[in-house]
């Protein structure tokens, strides 16, 4: 096989992820098994040796299941690009009568199934993974709660969900890009934009409870604690709600949905019985914080750049026939719109792997400043990082990640990190 640039592009970004992916997890690897034989000195008060040993245990279990994991995505990413999605998309095109010369609104609809239909048929190459992840590794850990069925019927749910959702989404970024040829990518991530606003409120009352059952919290101290918390913090909630996490999981949250009056707070369950109330007071505190902060306005604005960025991208693609080719596709102006976003949605993320430093730093950022946050709205730091040693030690969360690991992948500051911040 003779590869051309951009064959060779995608090899090399594909490999050199994988290559610093296998590299880092080895270097968290040997840094949580340097300091596997004693509780590290800053946290030996908060957690026994018992609950350490199994945390060890449990972030080396997840890094080996993750090698796994990453050689086996690397390999179907590598098949698809190469060698399924050009004759997958020339099949899908004949069933649904494309190459018979079909234009307008029926070929519009059309070319969307075949999109949602490949993106459902793609989701099932890690169900596998996750299947073992859950029933495996979680359940062995203690963590996982579910059982099959309820697994099984989530799936469904949420199959059914993407064929609602997305065939309408898809038609109208396709029926955008047939109308208005030069500018649809604009016209079409303003209409994704304005429908993650919609789904911000709609999801609380028709999607969530799908799943799970919200239940109004009951009156009592934590219920008067967290409502005095809004008030003095000027944040606007319409309800308090507890869901029940723990039937699927032992791991627990709080978040709040949707804004302005249709502001909720939802509480996990697990939260509710591992902490303290001072201590949810804390946690809610943080989240009120990334409110105050602003820090949910500048998400949405850098989620609606990126959006326009990725819609640009596929843009510039379906003007070179070359990349198409590259990959096996007959090139076809007109329905390239399609192939653009499958390659893109296995491509993107072998190159947004290097910028994740950046985005995570900008999100610790943001972490440290709720912290703040909830320390001022409190007057105290204490009972967040009560409540965060807590949370560390019922997730059985690692104490000691590599900080070349930690930039990469998390998201949020280390336990340590943060208790250092808010002290």
């Amino acid at each position: 096989m003779n590869f051309n640039a951009f064959q060779i592009a995608f090899l090399v970004v594909l490999v050199a992820k994988t290559v610093a992916d296998y590299a880092l997890e080895l270097l968290n690897k040997r840094t949580v098994q340097a300091h596997a034989a004693t509780v590290p000195a800053p946290f030996c008060e908060t957690v026994n040796a018992a609950t350490y040993k199994k945390s060890v245990a449990y972030t080396l279990e997840k890094t080996n299941f993750g090698f796994v994991a990453t050689a086996y995505e690397t390999l179907w990413s590598l098949a698809l690009v190469l060698f399924v999605f050009a004759p997958l998309f020339e099949f899908a095109c004949g069933v649904a009568g494309l190459d018979n010369g079909l234009s307008g609104w029926s070929a519009t609809w059309r070319e969307g199934s075949i999109l949602v239909a490949i993106s459902i048929v793609l989701s099932f190459l890690s169900k596998p993974f996750d299947l073992y992840d859950t029933f495996k590794i979680e359940a062995k850990y203690g963590f996982n709660k579910s059982s099959l069925g309820l697994w099984i019927g989530d799936e469904i749910k949420g199959i059914v969900l993407g064929i609602i959702i997305g065939l309408p989404l898809s038609w109208a970024l396709l029926a955008f890009y047939h109308e208005f040829p030069q500018t649809w990518w604009i016209f079409a991530q303003i209409a994704f934009f304005a429908f993650q606003l919609l789904l911000l409120i709609v999801y609380p009352i028709l999607i969530l409870p799908l799943f799970n059952k919200l239940s109004p919290l009951p009156d009592g101290e934590l219920k008067a604690r967290l409502e005095a918390l809004a008030r003095r913090s000027g944040f606007v909630a319409k309800k308090i709600e507890v869901i029940d996490g723990s039937k699927r999981s032992g791991h627990s949250n709080a978040y709040f949905t949707g804004f302005g009056k249709w502001r909720r707070i939802v509480l996990f369950d697990t939260l509710v019985e591992q902490l303290s109330p001072e201590e949810i007071e804390a946690v809610l505190a943080h989240e009120i914080g990334h409110s105050r902060r602003g820090h949910v306005t500048k998400r949405l604005i850098f989620a609606f750049v990126a959006g326009l960025v990725a819609l640009w991208i596929v843009n510039f693609l379906i003007s070179c026939p070359k990349f198409f080719e590259a990959f096996g596709f007959e090139y076809r102006e007109n329905i390239m719109v399609v192939p653009a976003l499958l390659l893109l949605s296995q491509i993107a993320g072998f190159v947004l792997f290097w910028v994740s430093p950046i985005s995570n730093f900008f999100s610790r950022k943001h972490e440290y400043e709720a912290d703040a946050f909830a320390k001022e709205a409190l007057g105290t730091g204490a009972p967040l990082i009560s409540a965060l040693r807590k949370l560390h030690k019922e997730n059985l969360g690692n104490l000691t990640p590599h900080p070349l690991y930690s930039a990469f992948h998390y998201s949020h500051p280390t336990l340590l990190e943060r208790e250092n911040a808010l002290k």
